[in-house]
């Protein structure tokens, strides 16, 4: 997540504030379970990176990633990949 961040910021000049502090105090997995949460919409950053066309860097993507499988549940993986769809990104693009 810190990878992440740090890239976004040096291509898209984005700097996520929040998004560290959240990553800070609950780790990566606690900091993605949190934005996957039900109920809740799309975070202010990922409108910036579908903005950017930059989903690929999404908290969203991360958690469909193949190793990252385990760290999460069949709902929150659902959820992510409803998010990434509904803003056209081709979820099987993600390898990884």
């Amino acid at each position: 997540m810190y990878a992440a961040y740090r890239h976004l910021a040096k291509t898209i000049n984005y700097r996520a504030k929040q998004f560290l502090e959240m990553v800070t105090m609950h780790g990566g997995v606690g900091a993605a379970q949190i934005l996957l949460q039900r109920g809740r919409g799309t975070s202010d950053g990922f409108a910036r990176l579908w903005e950017a066309r930059m989903l690929q860097w999404s908290v969203e993507a991360s958690v469909l990633k193949n190793k990252y499988e385990d760290l999460f549940t069949d709902e929150e993986r659902d959820t992510a990949r409803q998010r990434l769809e509904a803003h056209g990104f081709d979820v099987g693009s993600l390898v990884g």
